[in-house]
């Protein structure tokens, strides 16, 4: 911060606990944050001073600082800092249009990388100056806004002794705005460290999920099983495939489930309750209070789709005398479901089929009540819902966005958010893969300018993809695994029943013994399609989910 006047300064308190047990050696964490640097003459005494009094801290450096001082910036990371993101240049970012936000926002994220090998997650605003329009765009990037609970004043020559009484206001998880460049500040550093210890509190990570201060080592998956697919962060996890679950176990009385979401909807399970539904919670510690002590489990699951925009996960938090046991151990049996709008519970819980006046389709979307998990439920397997609506195998809904399908995304890990692929760990060796691609492809009538001069091509290029999807599959998972292809009935065409049927005896005939088809006849099964635009209801998925289950008992599968 750059001689601010006081009545500019905006903070943004963020009341949440850490997500994660303190040690007993430490029972409170704070972050020490410094703007503005690496600058040659400041950077490298405060590090010093620092490392001498074994603190750690975040660096928000700028763009242009980093750039014209790179040994600076590795050197910071050297000494065990984190790094931020503070704008290239400093401006007062508000008074930006969007394309100059942003371009200020990707600049310094390319050029931390690019000389220290670091990705920020977290964003200081120069000044202090947002709003929710810029909030938009740092979002963009995957990183939070850190505001400030405590601001030291040393941008406005604080004495020693008066940024050490700011220091003294700090609690448990709160952040302290201080600056590279102050001299009083690198005097201050000893001091601060002494208040610190004798009041029980540590140097701390900052949480991108909460925006409080952590222990360095916490790990938001530490006690939590999820077998979804997830961007890792260490103190954070990322997502947008629908029907991404994290499940824990704890002792006490309370449990809080720290997420950074307002885009999502999600359930929340504790033991055998009925599930709360969590709607576009935003950044928070969701506390489930007043259970019995005693042992429980906790389980949350993302509703909606957001192929955009990705959701975070922060880990569990124990209450008061309580604490998270070991996670729930991995359950034997796998499922990965691979398909459109019916696979991801498209307006599912919908009292109808038109859902735009009773909060339109991502209200009315549950996820965890679709077919693919009501299935795995049943045979108590994990399980992935890999599904996008509107994607087909090579043509999506009514011809729209002609240059990608299902096929581009199926191997990230964050859908449209980032192209980075999903690293698959050992443990995911699914004994079934269910696919439901096609409906797309076939439900609307070809447009004059498609690739495809009828029916019949579209029908060959569709069978030529998904036999080359199938190979894919098998090379990564191997020839014992059941491949189960899926198709409903549908008012328009049997394209897509004859193509299904079709390759599945052609494989066969190849010799893949571990391949079927399974028709969802809508009139035997009784399917209404009462859900948001003439999509499967709540009832159709447990008829699906019935058909499903016994379709994978009558098969010979290794689990």
């Amino acid at each position: 911060m750059r001689l601010l006047a006081a009545a500019m300064l905006i903070t943004a308190t963020v009341a949440v606990p850490a997500p994660a047990v303190a040690t007993p050696a430490c029972p409170g964490y704070v972050g020490l944050t410094f703007d503005d640097g690496p600058t040659p003459g400041n950077t490298a005494a405060l590090l010093d001073a620092l490392q001498r009094a074994g603190l750690r801290a975040t660096m928000f450096n700028t763009g242009q600082n980093v750039e014209a001082n790179p040994e600076l910036a590795r050197a910071q990371v050297a000494a065990g800092m984190w790094l931020g993101n503070h704008s290239w240049d400093h401006p007062f970012m508000t008074q930006l249009p969007e394309a100059e936000q942003a371009a200020q926002i990707s600049r310094t994220q390319d050029a931390i990388r690019k000389v220290t090998g670091v990705t920020p997650t977290l964003f200081r605003p120069p000044y202090l100056d947002t709003n929710d329009a810029l909030r938009a765009v740092e979002r963009r990037f995957g990183l939070t806004e850190i505001n400030t609970d405590v601001d030291s004043r040393d941008w406005d020559n604080a004495s020693v002794e008066q940024i050490l009484a700011s220091v003294d206001k700090l609690s448990d998880g709160d952040v302290i705005l201080m600056h590279d460049w102050p001299p009083n500040t690198v005097a201050a550093i000893p001091a601060i460290a002494a208040s610190l210890r004798a009041r029980g509190l540590c140097a701390g990570k900052i949480s991108p999920v909460t925006g409080r201060a952590v222990a360095p080592g916490t790990r938001a998956l530490t006690h939590v099983h999820t077998p979804g697919r997830i961007e890792d962060r260490g103190t954070d996890t990322r997502y947008t495939w629908p029907g991404v679950y994290f499940e824990g176990r704890f002792r006490g009385d309370a449990i809080g489930v720290v997420l950074d979401d307002a885009v999502n909807d999600y359930e929340l399970q504790v033991d055998d309750q009925a599930p709360v539904t969590l709607v576009t919670p935003g950044r928070t510690t969701h506390w489930v209070r007043g259970l019995a002590r005693g042992t429980h489990t906790v389980r949350i699951a993302k509703r909606t789709e957001s192929p955009w925009t990705p959701g975070q996960f922060g880990g569990f938090v124990a209450g008061p005398g309580g604490a998270l046991l070991t996670e729930p151990a991995a359950r034997g049996r796998q499922i990965e479901f691979i398909g459109d709008s019916w696979t991801a519970g498209y307006g599912n819980s919908s009292a109808g089929r038109d859902c735009s006046t009773t909060g339109g389709v991502d209200r009315n979307s549950n996820a965890d009540q679709a077919f693919g998990a009501l299935t795995a439920r049943t045979l108590r397997a994990d399980y992935q819902l890999n599904a996008w609506s509107g994607m087909g195998m090579v043509r999506n809904y009514d011809g729209s966005n002609p240059a990608v399908d299902y096929r581009t995304y199926y191997d990230r890990v964050l859908q449209a958010a980032d192209t980075a692929d999903w690293q698959r760990p050992r443990t995911w060796k699914p004994q079934v893969v269910v696919i439901g691609l096609g409906i797309n492809d076939f439900s609307t009538a070809l447009h004059a300018g498609e690739r495809w001069a009828d029916e019949a091509a579209l029908a060959a290029d569709y069978e030529a993809a998904y036999l080359g999807f199938l190979d894919k599959l098998r090379d990564r998972y191997g020839p014992h695994t059941q491949l189960v292809l899926t198709y409903p009935s549908m008012w328009n065409t049997t394209a897509l029943a004859t193509s299904v049927e079709k390759i599945v005896a052609q494989r066969t005939a190849a010799g893949d013994r571990r391949i079927s088809a399974l028709h969802y006849d809508n009139d035997a099964l009784g399917l209404d399609l009462l859900g948001c635009d003439w999509h499967p209801s709540a009832h159709d998925h447990r008829q699906l989910a019935g058909a499903l289950t016994a379709h994978l008992r009558s098969l010979p599968i290794r689990w």
